[in-house]
């Protein structure tokens, strides 16, 4: 049978970066500057995987739209971003060439549009990514299928010609929603990923195996 996959797409945080450590260090000066004094390393942390807008609302405990909004446009401010803590996988540059020489890569984030533009900046990677969708793409964030659905429009390939790339248990639910094939990047495993790695530097042989 030949090879039916035709699309990589990827998360990015906590797949082609870890950016725990930035992340945290980005919302604590973010509140502290909205005027949040309080919210501790412990509960930004355990929101590293909510898009922008909803880890505010969660870490603010507030249901006022307006606040958010201020909240979240103070958010697009580059010098409030950690960039010097972010950590790249090894040989990420190495493994993306492979990949991109056989199928068309994609990103499907909830980062905003500056975020990946920021990152590009740092790591020259962006040429390799045909399609990148982020949150000012779509309305229903993950596990809600409609931003790899927007992806998978983009790539104009079906959800069994693409294989998504994440490390979070809603990225796992967000392929299956999607009917994606999902390889898990995680030390842990998922009963709903079609494979698991333990490093971004395994995923070519991962592929082979499903691909």
């Amino acid at each position: 049978m030949p090879n039916q996959v035709k699309a990589i797409i990827f998360d990015v945080d906590g797949v082609l970066v870890d950016s725990k450590e930035s992340n945290a260090a980005f919302f604590q000066t973010l509140l502290k500057r909205a005027g949040y004094t309080d919210i501790s390393h412990e509960e930004v942390s355990a929101s590293f995987h909510l898009p922008m807008w909803q880890a505010i609302e969660k870490l603010t405990r507030s249901n006022d739209q307006s606040e958010i909004q201020r909240i979240w446009k103070m958010g697009h401010d580059a010098d409030l971003r950690a960039n010097g803590l972010l950590k790249f996988p090894d040989q990420l540059e190495d493994v993306l060439e492979k990949l991109h020489e056989k199928y068309r890569l994609a990103i499907v984030t909830s980062r905003i549009k500056i975020g990946v533009d920021e990152l590009f900046n740092i790591r020259k990677m962006g040429h390799l990514f045909d399609v990148v969708v982020t949150f000012e793409d779509y309305k229903n964030p993950k596990p809600h299928p409609e931003p790899l659905e927007k992806a998978l429009n983009k790539l104009r390939v079906k959800s069994n010609e693409a294989i998504y790339i994440g490390d979070s248990a809603t990225d796992v639910e967000a392929a299956k929603a999607a009917n994606v094939k999902c390889i898990f990047i995680s030390r842990e495993n998922h009963p709903d990923a079609t494979a698991t790695v333990r490093e971004f530097n395994q995923l070519i042989v991962a592929l082979e195996s499903i691909a």
